[in-house]
């Protein structure tokens, strides 16, 4: 028996002022961040809840368009797209209410209606777009926003036998081999080779010789889709140490240099003084995936010195000069005591 699941992923909220508008006539729109999973047969109808908020000072007269997406490059952001009149796809969809007025601070509650043919397969991909009804919509530059309405992405598949969920990981590395201090950020790359959208996710696992397990690390917690034949990115940063970069803040804003880059300065939290790193470390990557009928293992490894090259030098500078300091109080005090000729190494 077929079956399909829809995966309902909210939190995408591309709210941007028209223009032409002032600032108090702008829309602004909320959609509810909770995410929603159906099972429903080929043949068959489902429904789901769309819920927005109208979080402006006017009332708003409010219509839904369906748009699609798919991956834009490996960032996990969509490129939001106008359907193509091959994309019968579209037309699956009734709204309880295509048109409504929603009151300022008002939530609305709209359900959705998927009638999916007996021919449905693999994955399907919506962006339902909440737009005033007068107002055309147009996609932003690079067409992954949606200027003038908040978009909720809706990820449908058809479950059938002949589906292909298949992951791999083509990058697992950090942005440098050796470190003073913390943090390691490292980088996973998947791909998805099937057919239809995956979730992996799973942890990190950080050793030292034979310290196991020092540190643990999760690869997407929130569960983020991988459309098919697309490859996305994941990164993490191991920020347990002494001492510890961190960016620079200020007014609530971080500080970045004439390159764009992040402006960090040094931490010491001398709290934290017996979580100094230093050797070498090994990180095991261990991620799962559901191919539809078993959870698949896939794993990566790669290896990392931390070297507090300062630190080091300037504790061997110390013993240095207490050692010469000790060897003069030596022999000052063998001469007072045994005023005799003696030969020094």
């Amino acid at each position: 028996m077929y079956r399909i699941s829809l995966f309902f992923i909210i939190g995408f909220l591309l709210v941007l002022p028209i223009p032409a508008m002032a600032q108090d006539g702008s829309l602004r729109l909320v959609t509810s961040p909770l995410p929603i999973s159906l099972v429903a047969e080929p043949g068959s109808t489902i429904s789901t809840a769309l819920k927005v908020k109208n979080s402006g000072t006017n009332p708003e007269q409010l219509k839904i368009d369906i748009l699609k997406f798919n991956a834009y490059e490996d960032s996990g952001k969509p490129r939001i797209m106008d359907p193509e009149p091959s994309d019968d796809y579209i037309h699956w969809v009734q709204f309880s209410e295509p048109t409504f007025t929603l009151l300022p601070e008002e939530w609305k509650t709209i359900t959705a209606t998927f009638t999916l043919p007996e021919t449905a397969a693999f994955g399907y991909y919506y962006a339902f777009v909440f737009t005033r009804v007068d107002t055309l919509e147009e996609l932003a530059p690079q067409q992954t926003a949606v200027v003038g309405g908040a978009a909720t992405l809706v990820l449908l598949e058809a479950r059938v036998p002949n589906a292909k969920r298949e992951v791999a990981v083509t990058e697992f590395s950090t942005d440098h081999q050796m470190y003073e201090f913390l943090p390691t950020t490292f980088t996973v790359a998947l791909r998805n080779s099937g057919n239809v959208h995956v979730a992996p996710r799973g942890n990190i696992f950080i050793s030292r010789g034979n310290d196991k397990d020092i540190a643990l690390l999760e690869i997407n917690s929130s569960r983020g889709n991988i459309l098919p034949n697309s490859t996305r990115m994941f990164d993490t940063q191991w920020k347990d140490g002494f001492p510890l970069y961190e960016p620079v803040v200020k007014d609530g804003a971080v500080v970045l240099d004439e390159t764009g880059q992040t402006v960090l300065h040094l931490k010491w939290n001398w709290q934290d003084a017996a979580k100094l790193r230093f050797g070498k470390y090994t990180a095991k990557l261990l991620l799962v995936y559901d191919d539809g009928e078993r959870d698949v293992p896939i794993e990566g490894i790669v290896t990392f010195w931390v070297v507090p090259w300062r630190l080091i030098g300037g504790s061997l500078f110390i013993l240095l000069f207490f050692f010469v300091g000790i060897r003069s109080t030596l022999i000052k005090l063998w001469r007072k005591f045994f005023p005799h000729p003696m030969s020094v190494a």
